[in-house]
């Protein structure tokens, strides 16, 4: 399958919910530190961008290979 430019607009849509609703768990990791769990924010703060990452990463690889990760597609 060659590449097809709906499913790279589709993923960047994709990859644009996925970061903001992520960005929404970042907020309430940095009321975490806020209210003194300076560790505990920080690490899901780390968590919830590196889970962002991986996600972008995995739907423009299945954008321009047109397979998902896990063989489907």
């Amino acid at each position: 399958m060659g590449f097809d430019p709906k499913d790279a607009v589709n993923a960047a849509k994709d990859i644009a919910s996925h970061a903001v609703d992520k960005a929404g768990d970042i907020v309430e990791d940095a009321g975490q530190i806020v209210k003194g769990d300076i560790a505990g924010g920080v690490g899901a703060i780390v968590e919830d961008a590196t889970d962002i990452a991986t996600h972008a990463v995995d739907k423009a690889k299945e954008a321009f290979t047109g397979k998902a990760e896990d063989g489907t597609g």
